[in-house]
């Protein structure tokens, strides 16, 4: 009866000492909102263009398959004096080509091998020029991207 009682004593302890020294905590990698950042400049004098529209066309979501597009053909972004126009995570989401929204509505991607892509058309545009049309890979590894396009 004493050995009993001694060897669950020990099996108490021995447990009670692993839980302190091996206790794993396993985080899932945070979503990564996405951003974009378009520079529109004259391929010829090397200047920008200000006023030029830029608008999210369509997407290719990786996690739903879909090719979605915007339902605002008419919703442009227009370059500032230094030729750039910035589309936030709000911007992208509101968009509407199927970016999955965190809880405060920004268009992000997850680290999962199915969910950490996306493909976006846009347009670049003024009136008086024919439309140039850039596709750009977004991913969970590359959040943020800064495109340069010739005008």
């Amino acid at each position: 009866m004493f050995q009993r009682a001694l060897v669950a004593v020990l099996l108490l302890l021995s447990l009670s000492a692993c839980s302190d020294c091996c206790t794993t905590v396993v985080r899932e990698p945070a979503p990564r909102a996405v951003e974009l950042e378009i520079e529109v400049y004259d391929p010829f004098t090397g200047g920008f263009w200000e006023g030029v529209g830029v608008r999210v066309v369509q997407a290719n979501q990786e996690w739903s398959g879909c090719v979605c597009v915007s339902p605002y053909a008419n919703d442009f972004a227009l370059t500032d004096r230094t030729g750039l126009t910035y589309f936030s995570p709000f911007a992208l989401a509101a968009a509407e080509v199927g970016f999955v929204e965190d809880g405060a509505g920004q268009a992000v991607l997850y680290p999962d091998v199915f969910e950490d892509e996306a493909d976006l058309l846009l347009e670049v545009w003024a009136p008086g020029f024919d439309p140039v049309f850039v596709e750009v890979p977004l991913s969970y590894g590359q959040p943020y991207r800064f495109v340069s396009v010739p005008f």
